[in-house]
């Protein structure tokens, strides 16, 4: 469950630890749970935001691990709990889970459609002018975004559009 809820962490072009993913871990490779660690090992040093934001996730996942323990327990005991492992089982049980543990997937699952809904509409919009304004940044580590927003005056108008319709930081 830990994994799909870390999936969401990073998963908006908005979030407020993107700016700290560039500042601290900007050589580390995207994927694999690698920004997180980052992230984790840097936490004297992220900014007031993203250690709110970390520490409501946290509380998040923890009520989520509450909800969902003796589903997790009934239907994935043999599981191994490693990379989401947990959370693809009690997904793919949705209809066999108790009420509480069900709808909280199911939010998690809306919220992380959302983002790559909201992703995916900035990716599209937004290519030729990344490709040729921001040749240079990481993918993943929201330099991309933030390239961007720093040349909006030269953008496309539909990549405009799908920036402004992003939530603000």
């Amino acid at each position: 469950m830990v994994a799909l809820a870390l999936g969401l962490l990073l998963a908006v072009a908005d979030h407020p630890c993107l700016a700290d993913a560039d500042r601290l871990c900007r050589g580390v490779e995207p994927g694999g749970g690698r920004v997180v660690r980052c992230l984790k090992q840097h936490e004297a040093d992220l900014s007031q935001a993203c250690k709110d934001n970390r520490k409501t996730f946290r509380e998040r996942v923890e009520q989520i691990r509450e909800t969902c323990n003796a589903d997790a327990e009934k239907f994935c005991s043999a599981v191994v709990a490693n990379r989401g492992a947990v959370a693809r089982c009690l997904r793919g049980r949705l209809t066999q889970l108790s009420d509480p543990c069900r709808k909280s997937l199911e939010q998690i699952q809306q919220a992380a459609a959302a983002a790559r809904a909201r992703f995916e509409k900035i990716r599209v919009a937004c290519s030729d002018d990344e490709q040729k304004l921001c040749p240079n940044e990481n993918l993943g580590s929201g330099g991309n975004y933030r390239c961007l927003k720093q040349h909006e005056q030269q953008l496309a108008l539909d990549c405009k559009r799908a920036l402004a319709e992003s939530p603000q930081r």
